[in-house]
């Protein structure tokens, strides 16, 4: 398996393992129980709900890679470049040369989870705040969903910025 594929899968796991510590009774579990108006005890989940929700944190995973990894962003600009991926054009020696040069700025833990945790402030929290406001959610409901996804985005993005391999090769 390629390191990629690798990295998203161990980024995928990262919501997981963060709520079970965060929705634990004990975290903010009883919290979110009385902001829902719930006092059901849910004696946990199907299998296939975790699977889910693991395939989920995979895509947000790879869509989190766009976002921090700021290299991926010239190459999608010049996607509809032929000559981009063949060796030895004008433009495959221009881009080939700025990545050999230039491929690991900004390609470290610190830097993805900030652009992690923006992308959680930007653009998780007014879509729960949305649905808070249109479900009549309290302001607890939010606070809890959206520093989960904040904290997760930031260390799901910094995985991915860190570990991802650095050396982008134009030529297939």
């Amino acid at each position: 398996m390629q390191t990629k594929y690798l990295v998203y899968s161990a980024a995928a796991f990262i919501p997981l393992i963060i709520g079970y510590i965060w929705y634990h009774p004990s975290v903010f579990g009883s919290a979110i129980k009385t902001a829902n108006g719930s006092d059901t005890n849910t004696k946990g989940h199907a299998p296939w709900v975790y699977l889910l929700a693991i395939v989920g944190s995979y895509f947000i995973a790879r869509s989190l890679g766009s976002i921090v990894i700021h290299q991926y962003g010239m190459l999608s600009m010049l996607a509809d470049q032929p000559d981009l991926h063949i060796a030895g054009t004008p433009l495959n020696i221009v881009i080939q040369g700025l990545l050999d040069k230039h491929g690991d700025h900004f390609r470290s833990f610190k830097h993805g989870a900030l652009h992690g945790a923006l992308t959680g402030v930007y653009l998780v929290l007014p879509i729960l705040a949305v649905i808070a406001i249109f479900e009549k959610k309290r302001w607890t409901w939010l606070a809890i969903h959206a520093g989960y996804w904040i904290l997760c985005l930031a260390l799901m993005g910094a995985v991915v910025c860190a570990y991802m391999p650095m050396q982008i090769q134009l030529v297939k």
